[in-house]
Order: C-alpha cells, then sequence, then structure tokens
C-alpha cells in the first residue's frame, strides 16, 4: 500500500481507524467513511448517525482513540442521545469459546454508556460501506 515507511512491514506498531478503513478497501474494496469525533463528550451526538450505519450498512464498526488507545469493535447501538449504550467487543482475543458468559464477564463483551468514554480523548469510527 506504500503509506508507511518500509521498517512498518513486520512491526509491532500499531495502526488505526484510518489505517484499517485503508486497508479494508485496498484489499476488501470495500470503501470506509471515517468519522471523527473531538471528544469522548461528543459520542452521544454521533449515535443517529451509528444507528443509521447499523440499519442501513449493518457491518461492525472500528473505533479508535488516542490517550483512549484501546481498539474497539462496536456491533451495536442500545437508547439514545446520553442514555445510549454501545455494545463493545474486544478484538484483541483469541482463542475457542468454551463459556460465552465469560466473555462479558471478563470484559471481551459489554456494553459501554457513552458517558464512559474519555473525554480527553479523540476517537475515529471506521465505517466499512459493504452491502449485499
Amino acid at each position: 500500500m506504500q503509506d508507511k515507511q518500509a521498517r512498518f512491514a513486520g512491526s509491532r506498531d500499531w495502526i488505526g481507524s484510518v489505517e484499517v478503513g485503508l486497508c479494508i478497501d485496498y484489499f476488501y474494496d470495500v470503501p470506509c467513511r471515517i468519522v471523527h469525533i473531538n471528544s469522548g463528550r461528543e459520542i452521544p451526538d454521533k449515535i443517529p448517525e451509528l444507528m443509521e450505519h447499523f440499519r442501513s450498512i449493518g457491518s461492525p464498526v472500528m473505533m479508535g482513540g488516542d490517550t483512549d488507545n484501546s481498539s474497539k469493535g462496536i456491533f451495536g447501538v442500545c437508547g439514545a442521545g446520553n442514555d445510549a449504550h454501545l455494545l463493545i467487543v474486544d478484538p484483541h482475543y483469541h482463542g475457542t469459546v468454551q463459556d460465552p458468559l465469560a466473555l462479558q464477564r471478563d470484559g471481551w463483551v459489554k456494553w459501554q454508556h457513552v458517558r464512559e468514554f474519555k473525554s480527553d480523548s479523540f476517537y475515529n469510527f471506521c465505517l466499512p460501506l459493504y452491502k449485499q
């Protein structure tokens, strides 16, 4: 893709939502839309946009940030505005699922209230625009 320096290949450096969108487009020919959010306080304002994405496209959304640098997969929205929750799946999980309830208990899958995101972090949503 040549968007990174050659030393990036094989490194343990991270990529963010923007790079995820570039990879999905480049390797799978699926365009993505990046939604930038200046602060976690603004996430409630993006709930209608996320709901429309899930209603019309249905693909998961990748979420990344700066001071909140733990990438997240968003698989659903419940509620509206300041009372909304996002269904978060941690993309770092690996292995065979023995007990689905353990995934929730251990925090790999959870409903996270929109007010729990960091106010001092920006966030980027990567919305793949794939629809069958």
